[in-house]
């Protein structure tokens, strides 16, 4: 009685693998899969970084637009007073909201223009539109330019009247 005892090189049993053209496929779309997921997140700072100079600059044109609510008429015209051209940072750390702040990060330049309104009433020559313009740059290398806009009409009998002359 003649036992064979088969060896490890004549095995009848075959090695499950991957071939070449698997593996490459596999790193292939690995490579897409994470190039898109780093996009992506690039992507979303960027816009998280845009939202944040907005809220910046809005929060700046709000500064200027509330001084200009509480200043009386004669008041609006003092330079002193309301610094018609001024310069901001997204963080100011000096002289916070005087004409000479200093900071880091984007600068931010605005002014503050004063026209005639563009409607005719009985009491609008009592009446002045008050507009804050903002720029600034950026982008990494400063090769992104914004710009913003809000006005709203200043009246001689208005809020500042009525919060100086009548509440107190």
């Amino acid at each position: 009685m003649n036992i064979t005892v088969p060896s490890a090189r004549t095995s009848t049993r075959r090695q499950a693998a991957f071939t070449f053209v698997e593996v490459v496929m596999a790193a292939a779309v690995m490579a897409v899969a994470f190039a898109s997921i780093f996009a992506i997140m690039t992507c979303g700072l960027f816009i998280d970084q845009t939202s944040r100079e907005n809220a910046r600059a809005t929060e700046i044109m709000l500064g200027k637009m509330e001084g200009v609510r509480l200043y009386s008429p004669t008041q609006l015209t003092n330079t002193t007073l309301l610094v018609r051209s001024f310069t901001n940072w997204f963080s100011e750390t000096n002289n916070i909201g005087m004409p000479n702040a200093q900071g880091y990060g984007i600068q931010y330049t605005g002014m503050v223009t004063f026209a005639s309104v563009a409607f005719s009433t009985s009491y609008s020559s009592n009446m002045q539109k008050v507009t804050v313009n903002i720029g600034w740059t950026s982008g990494g290398q400063g090769t992104m330019a914004h710009t913003r806009s809000m006005s709203t009409f200043y009246a001689n009998q208005g809020l500042y009247n009525y919060v100086w002359t009548n509440g107190h």
